[in-house]
């Protein structure tokens, strides 16, 4: 019995292109997810398989950069607390 391979195709949500396609992952993403592709970081958004044809298509969309990094955060405490020492 020959079993037939599946296509995993990566799509970007509300875009008619894909991705990226593959056969016979070993493991299928999850809602939620996130996935490193094509430099960027994806979060995946819904899963629809189609048995007809052996497919799983996999919406995601790229994950938001948080705007705060390290030096920031330290410097809007720091302002903070000197706010706060201002009533003294």
């Amino acid at each position: 019995m020959s079993k037939e391979a599946v296509k995993v195709i990566l799509w970007e949500e509300n875009q008619k292109d894909f991705l990226k396609k593959f056969y016979d992952l070993q493991f299928i993403p999850r809602i939620g997810e996130e996935i490193y592709l094509k430099k960027e970081n994806w979060i995946v958004t819904r899963i629809e398989h189609d048995l007809e044809v052996s497919e799983i298509n996999v919406y995601m969309e790229l994950k938001k950069k948080d705007k705060q990094h390290k030096g920031t955060k330290g410097s809007s405490q720091w302002l903070e607390q000197m706010h706060q020492n201002d009533g003294l």
